[in-house]
Formats: C-alpha cells, sequence, structure tokens
C-alpha cells in the first residue's frame, strides 16, 4: 500500500514550488511597482523645490532693485522682459510682475524648464 500512495503524490511537490514561485514573483513586482512610483514622487519634488527658489531668486532680485537700485514699480509692469522668462545655470526659470491693482504685490513664478513644475511666491510692500 505505500507504494501506490507514493505513486499518486509524485507531482506536489512541483506544484507547491511553482505555488512559492509564483508569490514570491508576485511580491517582487507589487514593490517593483512601490519603488517606482515612489521614485517618481521624490523627482517631482525635488523639482518642486527647484521651482520654488527660482520663483525665490525672482523675489531676491525685485527686492534688490528695489532697495539698492531705488526701482520704482508700476502696476501691471513686469521688470525683467524681454525675455519673459528670466533662465537660471540649475534647469529653472522664473518670471516677475507687479500686479495692476493698487495693493503693491508683486510675484514670482518659479518653473523647471523640463518638468514644467511651477512654483510663486508674492510679496508686498
Amino acid at each position: 500500500m505505500c507504494n501506490i500512495n507514493n505513486k499518486n503524490q509524485k507531482g506536489v511537490s512541483l506544484y507547491f514550488a511553482i505555488v512559492i514561485l509564483s508569490v514570491l514573483a508576485a511580491t517582487l513586482l507589487a514593490l517593483i511597482a512601490i519603488s517606482i512610483s515612489q521614485i517618481k514622487v521624490i523627482t517631482s519634488l525635488g523639482n518642486s523645490v527647484i521651482a520654488f527658489y527660482a520663483a525665490d531668486s525672482g523675489i531676491e532680485r525685485v527686492l534688490y532693485h528695489l532697495l539698492k537700485e531705488g526701482w520704482s514699480p508700476s502696476p501691471g509692469e513686469c521688470p525683467f522682459v524681454p525675455p519673459e522668462w528670466e533662465g537660471l545655470s540649475n534647469e529653472a526659470e522664473y518670471k516677475v510682475c507687479v500686479s495692476e491693482d493698487a495693493t503693491s504685490t508683486i510675484w514670482s513664478i518659479g518653473r523647471h524648464k523640463k518638468s514644467g513644475i511651477k512654483r510663486k511666491i508674492e510679496i508686498n510692500f
């Protein structure tokens, strides 16, 4: 009788090996998918920081012209045109304009060139 039971169970170990390898492969693919999405998020966050600091550079440039050179902005003026976007060395650029109403708001938009991510900073004076 022992020989009959062994003959019926010869393919069971192969079946278990395939099931275990399938589970491991699915787990590995899930981890790879999660890692790739996290890399995309981190890259986007890095580009967002670059865009923010580009906008900050535009504000700093305006403040320099206001305080050191006595520049008096007029409503609706975009002082650093041409070019419309002022390029920086880190694949970023900024654009600065003065609001058209009487609130004396200056805003600067920073943009990462490759990803197109934009960040805006406003100051009131």
